[in-house]
């Protein structure tokens, strides 16, 4: 029957948005006949009941005098003590509510904000006694939320560390006006803690915190920032009051009346010098329900050398920047402020949203640190989100009330536009290698060549050999054209690069032969004793050639001592063009499937491609030119080479 009369009113609360939010709870708990602890009851019923106390308790006694109307009134066949258990029933939760309004009045500091976010640190601000005090909400956008918003002010009383609500009825010496908290003739008293909770319609709350300090005499921790200002110029004093409100000004220097002055909330000190340093005073008049009040403030003038003050400039980033970012990623922005040596003590750097602070909200953290010449200020944004795309950042840097800022805007990384990137990079990656490697094979040779010389003395070893190359080619049954042709290489052009350019040692048969020699007996001791075999390859050599001579046995003493024992290195050069090499021995036609010939023409320099790759099949040379006293030179012989 209660849940009957419950669901007769919920239409008349529906104006209430928060009273329907502990009406559903209280509806549900008497229909499913569950009560619970009080604890329980406090954590559910968690909907802002300190903005609706008044209200709340207004409609939990027209609740409890409507349930008795109601139940007399209806034509159920109720007892007598069932209409007894239903009062009880609407009584304990008449009860709870009273309860959790009181609560709702007077909680913990600490409890009292587990539901709202708060910034990580206070403000703090210093009065005299006996003025009055504007104190509009200490978030930025307060006024712009004005109409969208619902606010309530609490102050935190340390006798007691509780919170009181403050009220709103204008005649109270301290009362508050949606966003703005009003203090009539303040007080020692008055100093404590003030708590501004901010209620958005889908029930985010935000909490600020200001530390207001009130004193009886004059202070200097009444003074607001220094203002900073050169010789010879315009001094500009701003006064920190009435900013958003309609109010006269009277300026005082020193306490003293400053005669011919512009009113205004701007004092201007022309031709500012070093008699113009001084305090400075600023009293606001303004008018609040019909009274006339007055606000004071106070901060010192500094005059600099010119040539000292270097002002503050924001050097990264620039205005109108765009940074490429990933839905709910984690970015952090510096703003970088030169400030020199002089101008950091006045310049203060921040950021803010759409001109909302962004310090201690959260998602949102700003850390700031200063070097030689630089304040840095890094914003950190842990989950980019969707309004982040969609609103504007700004690093300010405040100096002596000129405001310098510059706006940073996030844009949406395109993903498509990353996969093209990162395609088009690894394409150039690959270019860059296959490049590179193209590169370096083209001049491995001369790379090779120039290493070897440098590194030459790092890896020489003895090897007890003597000839740098043994020459091996054909001497008989040669036709004319082809005899003047391998004259001419092995005699000329093979001994005048190799031993007279590079100073290589060669041996080469019929030139360095003996007279009374046994060639043959000797043949395979000089072969052995080489550390690279030549072949010069022509078409008169035939496989069919055999006998005793020493041509033929050098042929196949070589061959043994590069296939069979794999001592000797070998390296073949083609003196004419040639496609067909089945008239040589086997093992020089399986030499040439495993490298091909090095093909000779005449005329070559020392310095061509022909003998670069002689060079490089080539050990390092085994014999050094050297200077006597006397200035002759010889060649001496070596054990040791580089193989």
């Amino acid at each position: 029957m209660l849940a009957d009369f419950a669901l007769s009113w919920r239409k008349p609360l529906s104006d209430h948005p928060r009273l329907i939010c502990w009406y559903n709870i209280l509806f549900s708990r008497v229909k499913d006949d569950r009560y619970g602890t009080d604890d329980m009851i406090l954590e559910e019923l968690n909907c802002d009941a300190s903005t609706f106390v008044t209200s709340l308790r207004l409609h939990a006694l027209f609740l409890l005098t409507s349930a008795g109307i109601s139940l007399q009134s209806k034509t159920h066949p109720v007892t007598g003590v069932m209409m007894m258990m239903m009062m009880k029933v609407t009584m304990w939760q008449v009860g709870i509510i009273f309860l959790l309004a009181k609560l709702s009045q007077v909680s913990s500091f600490t409890n009292s904000t587990v539901s709202c976010l708060r910034p990580d640190s206070s403000e703090t601000l210093s009065v005299r006694s006996g003025e009055s005090l504007y104190l509009p909400c200490p978030n930025l956008d307060c006024f712009e939320d004005n109409e969208n918003a619902s606010y309530v002010w609490l102050k935190n009383v340390s006798r007691t560390k509780s919170l009181e609500e403050i009220g709103t009825e204008e005649h109270m010496r301290v009362h508050y006006h949606r966003s703005v908290l009003y203090i009539l003739q303040l007080s020692v008293e008055d100093t404590g803690f003030y708590i501004t909770r901010q209620f958005y319609p889908d029930g985010v709350c935000h909490e600020f915190v200001m530390d207001l300090v009130v004193y009886e005499e004059f202070s200097t921790n009444l003074l607001f920032s220094s203002i900073s200002s050169v010789e010879g110029i315009v001094a500009e004093i701003f006064c920190p009051l009435c900013e958003h409100q309609t109010g006269t000004f009277i300026w005082y220097k020193n306490f003293s009346l400053i005669s011919n002055q512009e009113s205004g909330q701007m004092l201007r000190v022309r031709d500012a010098s070093r008699e113009s340093e001084d305090i400075y005073t600023c009293v606001c008049f303004w008018e609040h329900g019909g009274r006339k009040l007055n606000s004071s403030a106070s901060r010192r003038l500094v005059i600099e050398d010119q040539s000292l003050i270097t002002p503050p400039r924001i050097v990264h980033p620039t205005d109108n920047s765009i940074v490429l970012v990933d839905m709910d990623a984690e970015i952090g922005l510096t703003c970088s402020v030169f400030t020199g040596s002089t101008g950091r003590r006045e310049c203060t750097v921040g950021w803010l949203r759409n001109q909302t602070a962004l310090d201690g909200l959260d998602g949102y953290t700003v850390e700031q640190r200063e070097d030689e010449a630089f304040i840095h200020s890094v914003l950190l944004i842990r989950k980019v989100s969707q309004v982040d795309f969609y609103s504007v950042f700004h690093c300010t840097a405040d100096y002596s009330y000129q405001v310098m800022l510059v706006s940073v805007a996030l844009k949406r990384r395109d993903v498509g536009a990353s996969r093209l990137t990162l395609v088009w990079s690894c394409v150039c990656v690959v270019f860059l290698i296959l490049m590179v490697s193209g590169t370096m094979k083209m001049f491995a040779v001369d790379l090779v060549l120039l290493l070897r010389g440098s590194f030459k003395k790092l890896n020489r070893k003895e090897d007890g050999k003597v000839y740098d190359a043994y020459v091996i080619y054909q001497r008989n049954n040669l036709d004319e054209a082809t005899e003047k042709t391998i004259s001419d290489f092995v005699t000329g052009a093979l001994p005048t690069v190799l031993e007279k350019y590079y100073n290589y040692k060669l041996y080469i048969p019929a030139r360095d032969d003996l007279p009374g020699e046994d060639c043959m007996n000797l043949l395979e001791a000089k072969i052995r004793l080489s550390r690279r075999l030549i072949f010069i390859i022509t078409p008169g050599r035939g496989a069919r050639q055999r006998g005793s001579s020493a041509e033929v046995y050098d042929v196949q003493v070589g061959l043994h001592q590069a296939l069979v024992q794999g001592h000797t290195g070998v390296i073949l050069i083609q003196l004419e063009d040639m496609h067909n090499y089945t008239h040589l021995p086997l093992g020089l036609q399986h030499l040439l499937k495993k490298s091909p010939p090095l093909l000779w023409r005449d005329g070559g320099k020392p310095g061509s491609r022909f003998w670069k790759l002689v060079r490089y099949r080539m050990p390092v040379p085994s014999r050094r030119v050297k200077k006597t006293s006397a200035g002759l030179s010889y060649q001496t012989d070596v054990s040791y080479a580089i193989v």
